[in-house]
């Protein structure tokens, strides 16, 4: 019979919590399943990319609210859907997805091992990036999923390691910058605040 695994989550984000850095802040736990894709992913995180799973994902807000700016799959337009700390949220296979995370937050995300397609193909996942300002697709990567905490980086370093036309878009010539960290506030996305700096204290003259 199969091992039965159990651990204490708040142990283990204590101590794992170190590994939850930019770009996507991913950490997976229950490696060794092969029947379900577990992890915890922290704040911030700092994307401008969509994922673009072929399985299902569950997300449990464990800490703080996120904002999970979808694609719909009918042409509707990108929006941001809110997971207020508590909820669960359950996306759609084949959605393109963008979790937005501020500082502080965690979450639990459960997917799916990827099957294979009609003719027996592996199912790829894919990072696609879009124009900000006309909306077209500028660079899609697809890969067979091996590790979810490591692969998503490898692939975005690879997108901004290369050249500069990778990033250009073809139809207005935008270039795509690196995303900056991101609040939620009043159910809105907002750019991050820079944390005030510490104000120096007067030395009183006597």
């Amino acid at each position: 019979m199969p091992t039965i695994s159990k651990l204490h989550l708040d142990r283990w984000i204590a101590r794992n919590r170190k590994h939850l850095k930019p770009p996507v802040s991913n950490r997976q736990l229950f490696a060794e399943s092969k029947d379900a894709i577990v992890f915890v992913s922290g704040g911030p995180n700092t994307r401008n990319d969509y994922h673009v799973n072929p399985t299902e994902e569950l997300f449990y807000q464990l800490k703080g609210d996120i904002a999970v700016r979808i694609r719909p799959l009918d042409g509707s337009k990108p929006h941001e859907v809110i997971i207020k700390e508590g909820e669960l949220y359950l996306l759609p296979r084949w959605v393109p997805h963008r979790p937005q995370r501020p500082a502080g937050t965690l979450g639990l995300i459960i997917e799916f091992p990827r099957g294979f397609d009609a003719e027996g193909n592996p199912q790829f996942d894919g990072l696609r990036w879009y124009c900000p300002t006309c909306d077209r697709l500028v660079h899609e990567a697809r890969w067979v999923l091996n590790k979810i905490d490591e692969d998503l980086k490898v692939i975005m370093e690879d997108f901004w390691g290369g050249p500069p036309e990778r990033r250009t878009c073809k139809s207005c010539g935008t270039v795509i910058e690196r995303a900056g960290a991101i609040q939620v506030k009043g159910g809105k996305v907002s750019a991050a605040r820079a944390p005030a700096k510490p104000r120096r204290k007067r030395l009183s003259r006597r």
